[in-house]
């Protein structure tokens, strides 16, 4: 409301600008060709200036309330001849009697009589020149809130769709935990104590940062380590995994939840039906303005393919997209029985915190 305060008033000072320099004129114009005394020139300029302002208000209600969406344009001319005839009568005529009685100089109402339909006329000029100035004033205010309401728009929706992106983050991680800690409180309650410990942590992160748009790569893979503890008890030796991250890489900022699905991909089609070890891996690195997380896993060829959704490749590129404004971000490639994701993030050098390796 302040912002727009003061847009108001330094409005109407700059309209003001208008008519009083076109007192200013009326009145040089007088004195300079000697049609009146100094005095009078100045009095009748000042009188002309500021009834001119006044009933330049005046045409603001006209055009205001006579937007040509709402009218047709038959109606939109009558009423604005209407008015610029009412209110050229009415300045010219106002500023007459106002000037008289201010002076008393019989050679000024013989100026006056003279030059009253030259008034008339330049009133009815003036009247179109402001209707048409405050017809743009108002076309350019409602295109810009048009413009600054697709914009607010367009961001609501690119929050909830980044939102909606989030929550896909899949459930069944959470069913089959649930289910592991089950049997692990028959079989193994150390383990299971282990695990449930690792899963409130894991949501506690979770639930704190769904909001975020952006995170530390550092806190990412934290998070990471434990959800992939949580499965690693699942899956014991059949799992392996391994972090190595450059120094300059760990305070980049990185869209919150993104390496989740990627990881979660990486388990479901990569351990579940191997006969033999996985290893999961996350190498990053800086290239130039760059930082560059290279996800890799083993699979099994010969394993029977694990049905799925397929949300979490196209989850990860459209937040990609939605973030950065790039289809070119991630790139994916199955070579030699690895899986290998490559992600290319936009992000400033960063302060190094020491190189962060992790190995299970």
């Amino acid at each position: 409301m302040e912002k727009a305060g003061i847009v108001n008033k330094y409005s109407l000072v700059f309209y003001w600008i208008v008519p009083v320099t076109l007192g200013l004129i009326q009145a040089s114009f007088n004195l300079y060709f000697e049609i009146l005394p100094v005095g009078i020139s100045l009095v009748d300029g000042a009188v002309f200036g500021f009834l001119l302002g006044a009933f330049g208000m005046a045409i603001w209600f006209v055009v205001k309330y006579n937007s040509p969406d709402d009218k047709s344009f038959a109606l939109l001319l009558t009423t604005h001849l209407a008015a610029s005839i009412i209110l050229s009568l009415a300045w010219a005529y106002s500023s007459a009697l106002i000037t008289r009685s201010l002076i008393a100089f019989p050679e000024y109402l013989t100026y006056q009589e003279n030059n009253l339909p030259n008034r008339i006329f330049i009133g009815f000029i003036i009247f179109i020149l402001m209707a048409t100035v405050f017809y743009f004033y108002i076309f350019y205010r409602k295109n810009k809130e048009k413009i600054d309401r697709e914009v607010a728009l367009k961001q609501e929706v690119r929050e909830a769709v980044l939102r909606a992106l989030k929550s896909q983050i899949n459930p069944h991680f959470l069913f089959n935990s649930l289910n592991s800690i089950a049997s692990l409180t028959l079989t193994n309650p150390e383990k299971a104590h282990e695990m449930v410990i690792a899963l409130s942590d894991f949501m506690r992160y979770s639930l704190r940062k769904q909001h975020n748009e952006m995170v530390a790569l550092e806190e990412e893979i934290n998070h990471i380590r434990l959800y992939l503890q949580i499965e690693k008890i699942r899956f014991g030796d059949k799992m392996a995994y391994s972090f190595l991250v450059e120094p300059d890489c760990l305070d980049c900022q990185i869209p919150t939840l993104l390496l989740q699905p990627l990881f979660e991909n990486a388990v479901k089609y990569g351990v579940y039906e191997a006969s033999e070890q996985v290893e999961i891996s996350l190498v990053a690195r800086k290239e130039g303005d760059h930082t560059i997380l290279v996800l890799t896993n083993n699979f099994d060829k010969e394993a029977a393919p694990v049905k799925g959704e397929g949300i979490g490749l196209s989850n990860v590129q459209e937040r990609l997209r939605l973030v950065y404004n790039s289809n070119n971000l991630m790139e994916i490639k199955e070579e030699d029985g690895r899986f290998v994701v490559t992600i290319y993030l936009p992000c400033e050098k960063q302060k190094s915190n020491g190189q962060l390796k992790m190995d299970n």
